[in-house]
Order: C-alpha cells, then structure tokens, then sequence
C-alpha cells in the first residue's frame, strides 16, 4: 500500500488525505496546531465564539460545488449572505467545526512542530521538536511556502532551482484579528458583517448574529494588509487598541474582554501559480496550499485535491 505523510490540517491537507485514501493510500496527517483546520479557525472567548481565521467561504468550481452541496445536506454549512453573485456559506459551529468533521476518519496527530524533513532511504523522514520520527516514502506539505522551505532546509541543496524559486515567490500579507466579546448587541448590521470603506479595519463580523455565538455581541475585527504589515511586531495591546478604536462605531456596546490573534501567512498575494508542485527527487514531494491557489477555502480545496492525484500518478 503507498503511504504518505501528509504536513498540515487545514483545508488542502485533510481534502488530499480523503483523496489518497479513496484511492487505496495510507496517510498520517500532523500539525503544530493544538486544533484543526489551519486558517479555519473558531476561538471561545468565555461563552462567546469567534471565527478569527477564515469567515466563509464561497463556490466557483464545479467539482467544489459537489462536495459543498452534501455538506449543505448533511446540515455542515449554511449559507449566510450573497454578494457580488456568490453565496458566502458558513459553518453553523465555526469554520474548524467543518475541518473537524473532515477529519474524523484519518490518523491526524496535533501538537506536533516538525524541525525538519529529509531524504531518508527510498522516502523522507520527518522529525519533531519533541524527537518524534515519521517515516513515508512520499510526504505532502501543505504548510505555507516559506515554511515548508525552513523544514527542508537541511536538503533544499538536492531540489530543483526552479522547485525552490517558485515556492520562494509566494507571499502573504499577515492579518490581525481582534476579538470582542459586548456587553450587549452590537450595531454591526445584519446578516451580521461590514466592510469599511477605510480606516485599518478591513472586515467586521458580529459571530451572533452570524449564527456561530449564542449571547450578547461577540465581533472578530480583521486588520487589512497594509495596518497588519506596519504594526506586525508591536506590542500586541497597542495594536488591540487601535482595531477597537477604528471599529468603535460598529461595536455598539461596550467591550467587556478582548483578544488578539496575529495571523503571519493570511492572504497570498496576487500571483499566477500551479495549483500544486511536484518533485520525485529526491523523493516523492509535493506541495498544496491556498498560497499556491489564488487563496479562499475553495483554493486551498482545489489545491489539496490537485497535489493528492498528482501523487497517485507519479508516485505510485
């Protein structure tokens, strides 16, 4: 049986493993994540919950469109609002509630930080902070780009030039999300968002009347690029105080608690890239990721399921 090992579970990894195993491959799925999902993220702040990562998502392609909808069926998501012609869906838990479900049928271990991955015999051998060793004759790492290069930084002399500069070329801008838990109702407008027309603030969402909180207002502020990339190493507090500030008029009641959660790799920027990579030196590797998509959950999807057919064929 071929076997891989699968570095990540967000999106693009846990729709590679489903794909593998549905054509009669093993996987082991690791993350240095105490949670699932990656940038599908929820937070419970008291008894308040937050989508701090990734809001929802939307469809475009037809093969995502299927999965979409028997996970509508299934009662996993709903949609929440339309825009510029697509529906925006939710998941009615939080967004890691749908990663968790995905999940469910795989070996997925968490917690687990990788220091490196290397040649190892036939295959790669993938050791962690903690000296856990995971051996698989093929690995997929779905992990941001210049992640993926600090784990094979101890081989990256034996990979493609070409290999290396495509993965050096994507970038992200970072994000911060401030989470606010009210007082009492917010004045975020239904269905529960807003997009300020300026100001730091990019994107508000009140997760109550979003339907994933139960409560008074329980609002995720994201910061737009150009804020996150400034004030990327200040004093978390500082930064906390400005996004609350900016978002003042959409808040509505007072804030009783806050958090801050500084997000490094959240939005790729625009690039036109392969959906996934491919190198059989030294060694079966591939690499998926919404970096590598364009971004959004149906990119890191379609990624995911382009680097696991890709291994199917070349390394079978």
């Amino acid at each position: 049986m071929n076997s891989c090992l699968i570095v990540g579970a967000g999106m693009a990894g846990l729709t590679a493993a489903e794909w593998l195993t549905r054509h009669g491959w093993k996987v082991v799925i690791v993350d240095k994540g105490r949670g699932l999902g990656g940038r599908m993220a929820t937070r419970r702040i008291g008894g308040s919950r937050f989508d701090h990562g990734a809001q929802f998502f939307t469809v475009r392609d037809s093969s995502f469109a299927a999965v979409v909808a028997a996970w509508q069926a299934a009662g996993l998501v709903q949609p929440w609002f339309e825009e510029g012609g697509h529906v925006r869906f939710r998941t009615g838990g939080g967004m890691s509630q749908l990663a968790r479900h995905l999940a469910g049928p795989f070996d997925v271990r968490t917690g687990v930080r990788l220091e490196s991955v290397s040649p190892s015999g036939s295959g790669w051998l993938a050791v962690s902070d903690s000296g856990e060793r995971f051996e698989a004759p093929a690995v997929l790492i779905t992990a941001p780009p210049a992640q993926a290069l600090e784990l094979l930084s101890g081989c990256r002399h034996r990979l493609a030039p070409d290999l290396v500069r495509e993965l050096e070329s994507v970038d992200f801008d970072p994000c911060f999300a401030a989470m606010a838990v009210l007082a009492g109702p917010s004045a975020v407008p239904a269905p529960g968002w807003v997009r300020p027309a300026a100001g730091p603030v990019e994107w508000l969402a009140d997760n109550t009347a979003k339907g994933i909180s139960t409560g008074p207002g329980a609002v995720t502020i994201h910061a737009g690029g150009a804020f996150s990339r400034e004030h990327f190493d200040a004093a978390p507090d500082h930064v906390l105080r400005q996004l609350l500030a900016a978002a003042e008029p959409w808040l509505g009641s007072p804030v009783v608690t806050s958090q801050l959660h500084r997000w490094k790799f959240a939005k790729p920027v625009a690039g036109t890239r392969p959906s996934c990579l491919f190198t059989a030196t030294p060694a079966p590797l591939a690499f998926a990721g919404d970096g590598l998509s364009g971004g959004r959950v149906e990119g890191a999807f379609l990624s995911g399921r382009a680097a696991a057919e890709t291994l199917r064929i070349k390394a079978s």
